[in-house]
């Protein structure tokens, strides 16, 4: 939109400087001219106008301009207020610049007879007040610039459609980093959420509302262990005690392999009998993290 060459061998901080001068050449061009005068960088300063095709318009901020790839052959002159540029991409929009009083943008279509769309959308940053052109009395004017000056403004033309083509396919690249990250790390999330890890520790269980007359606890063994669940084996006399059905909540103590002491709550989700044992599945209740229960188990569970 607004117009800049790039060079591959441009320094850092250049780029500005260049944008700068090729508008300020634009702009003395079309001045010359046209005999049209811009308004200056003061947002309260009006520009006069001699085109007969010309239209200010208001925008409130948020609302949008122009939109890329929609058609058009207007192009704006900012008198007050901000905009925004920017391209919209299949995973982001990528921000090209703010443009302010004085700046113009949407003659791209005007100055690059090749180009049918818009090359970018642009929004209102804040209330803005726009000078909207019909280029037909420009064009006229345009016809008669040098050669060589419309050789140097399609070369610049030309830079600036590549450097679009080279910032969409930048962040569709970079949006597929993110998310192939994201995926990585989600999926090593799931895989040690998942995780099933083998032991045989021994460990002592009550009813979760068991009273006060259930003093001793029952024994069992933990025959492994994930974040969400364990299998833990009991005798089958546990039964005699306090009901061993699906649905019914115990609290677990045991000590891990680590020497690491664990206390969680668990209910049965499944039960299978065998001779003289019964293994229950069990799913956790919650993991909380003010007693570092969470933390202990996770650390535990790292692959060896």
């Amino acid at each position: 939109m607004k117009l800049f060459a790039i060079s591959p061998n441009q320094e850092d901080g250049s780029e500005d400087a260049g944008q700068e001068h090729l508008l300020c050449d634009i702009r003395g061009l079309i001045c010359s001219r046209t005999g049209h005068s811009f308004p200056d960088r003061d947002p309260m300063a009006k520009a006069p106008t001699k085109f007969s095709d010309v239209t200010v318009l208001k925008y409130k901020k948020g609302e949008q301009i122009i939109k890329q790839g929609d058609y058009g052959v207007s192009i704006y002159i900012i008198l007050n207020g901000h905009v925004e540029v920017f391209r919209e991409s299949d995973r982001a929009d990528i921000v090209l610049g703010t443009l302010g009083p004085g700046d113009i943008f949407g003659e791209m279509i005007f100055l690059n007879k090749g180009v049918e769309v818009r090359s970018a959308s642009v929004r209102a940053l804040q209330d803005s007040e726009i000078e909207v052109w019909h280029p037909d009395e420009l064009a006229k004017k345009y016809e008669e610039i040098a050669p060589v000056l419309k050789a140097m403004i399609n070369q610049v033309l030309r830079r600036l459609l590549r450097m679009h083509k080279l910032l969409d396919k930048l962040a569709s690249k970079t949006s597929a980093q993110r998310e192939t990250k994201e995926e990585k790390k989600l999926s090593k999330e799931s895989r040690r959420r998942y995780y099933r890890k083998n032991v045989d520790v021994p460990c002592d269980y009550l009813p979760l509302h068991a009273g006060k007359d259930f003093r001793n606890p029952m024994k069992g063994r933990i025959k492994n262990l994930s974040m969400t669940g364990l299998r833990m084996e009991v005798p089958s006399t546990n039964p005699s005690y306090a009901s061993h059905e699906i649905g019914q909540s115990f609290r677990i103590e045991t000590v891990l392999p680590n020497d690491q002491p664990l206390k969680l709550t668990a209910k049965i989700v499944n039960v299978h009998k065998q001779e003289g044992r019964l293994r229950l599945g069990m799913q956790f209740h919650d993991l909380p993290d003010y007693d570092g229960t969470r933390k202990t188990l996770w650390f535990f569970m790292l692959p060896t």
